[in-house]
C-alpha cells in the first residue's frame, strides 16, 4: 500500500489527502457500514461523512468495531442547513457525535452557506423534495461560524471549516471569524477545475477538499466521461494504473484531498493509491477538462431557484 500524504492544516493537525466519501442513496447505512469495514482494512484513516447522509451511525460502528485508534483516524462530519440559527449547531453537533460514538471530530464543516427554516431534529424533518422550492432564512454565516468555534473551544471539534464556499464568501468569512476555515469542500473534477478558487485557498492557508473528484459517472448522458477520454487513458498506461487512480492523483498532486466513494472492496483499495504525477500530465489533464466545464451539483436544481449560489461561477 502506497503511503497517502498529508497537509498540515490551519489549526495544526495533518490531514490525509485521500479519504472515504460516505455519501449515498436509501441503503447508503448498510453499504457504508461494510465499505468503511473495508476501507479501514485497507488502510484509509481519513473519513467523510455528514448528518443528513445518515452514515454518521454506519461509519461510527465500523470504526468501534475495528482495530484502529481513535487518534489515528481523521473524521469530518458536516453542518445541514436547517441548523444554522446559533441556538441549534451545538444540539445537532451533539446527535453527531452520539452517532459516531465518539468524543470530537477531527473536522466539523458548514455544509452549505445557505440557511433554512428549523423544522426539528429528526432526518424525516429535513427531507428535501425533489422540486421544492427551498426558501432560505439568511442567518448571517458569521453568527453560525461563532457557534462552530465554541465547539473548537471546548474540545469537541478539531478543525472547522466549509463547503461550497465561493471566494466572496471565503472573504466575508475570513474578515469577521476568529478561528479561520481550515477547509473548503467543494466540487472538483477535471470538468470543474476550480483553478481561480483553489489558487486563492493556496494563498489562504485554507486546503480545498474535493467531493465527486471523478466527476460523477453517468451523469451527463451525451458527454464523454472523463476516465474514457483517450488522454487519461494514455497517461493512465505511462503510469500503469486505471483511469479513475489517474484522475484521483491529478487531485492530489495539485494538492488538495480527495474523498472517493465505492462499495466494491477491489475499488475502494485501488482508490487509495497514491503516486507522483509530472507537472506536464497534471496540466493536460486541467487543460482537458476546460473544454467542457460542467458542475454536477446544482444547488438551484436540489434545492430551488432561491439557491443560486453559484451565480456567476464557473
Amino acid at each position: 500500500m502506497s503511503t497517502v500524504p498529508t497537509v498540515n492544516l490551519s489549526s495544526g493537525y495533518d490531514f490525509p489527502l485521500i479519504g472515504y466519501g460516505t455519501f449515498g442513496g436509501n441503503d447508503a447505512p448498510e453499504q457504508v457500514y461494510k465499505a468503511a469495514k473495508a476501507a479501514l482494512e485497507a488502510g484509509y484513516r481519513h473519513f467523510d461523512t455528514a448528518y443528513v447522509y445518515q452514515t454518521e451511525e454506519a461509519l461510527g460502528k465500523a470504526i468501534k468495531e475495528s482495530n484502529v485508534d481513535r487518534q489515528d483516524l481523521f473524521i469530518t462530519t458536516k453542518l445541514w442547513q436547517h441548523f444554522h440559527a446559533p441556538e441549534h449547531v451545538r444540539p445537532v453537533f451533539e446527535r453527531s457525535l452520539k452517532n459516531l460514538q465518539m468524543d470530537y471530530v477531527d473536522l466539523y464543516l458548514m455544509h452549505w452557506p445557505m440557511s433554512f427554516k428549523f423544522t426539528g431534529y429528526e432526518f424525516d424533518e429535513i427531507r428535501i423534495k425533489p422540486g421544492a422550492d427551498q426558501k432560505q432564512t439568511h442567518v448571517p454565516i458569521i453568527d453560525t461560524w461563532r457557534e462552530m468555534e465554541k465547539l473548537v473551544k471546548d474540545g469537541l471539534v478539531r478543525s472547522i471549516g466549509v463547503s461550497n464556499f465561493t471566494i466572496p464568501m471565503l472573504e466575508d468569512l475570513l474578515s469577521k471569524c476568529e478561528i479561520p476555515p481550515s477547509v473548503n469542500q467543494v466540487e472538483i473534477h477535471p470538468n470543474l477545475p476550480q483553478e481561480k478558487l483553489l489558487s486563492y485557498c493556496k494563498s489562504n492557508n485554507i486546503i480545498l477538499t474535493a467531493y465527486s473528484p471523478i466527476g460523477n459517472p453517468g451523469y451527463r448522458k451525451k458527454t464523454l466521461k472523463t476516465v474514457d477520454e483517450p488522454l487519461v487513458k494514455e497517461i493512465a498506461d505511462k503510469y500503469n494504473k486505471t483511469p479513475v487512480q489517474v484522475i484521483l492523483n491529478w487531485g492530489v498532486n495539485r494538492g488538495y484531498a480527495v474523498i472517493p466513494k465505492s462499495v466494491t472492496p477491489s475499488r475502494i483499495a485501488a482508490n487509495l493509491e497514491y503516486f507522483k504525477m509530472d507537472e506536464k500530465d497534471v496540466d493536460a489533464i486541467t487543460e482537458l477538462g476546460k473544454q467542457s466545464i460542467n458542475r454536477t451539483c446544482n444547488p438551484t436544481v436540489i434545492f430551488g431557484p432561491d439557491n443560486n449560489i453559484f451565480a456567476g461561477e464557473q
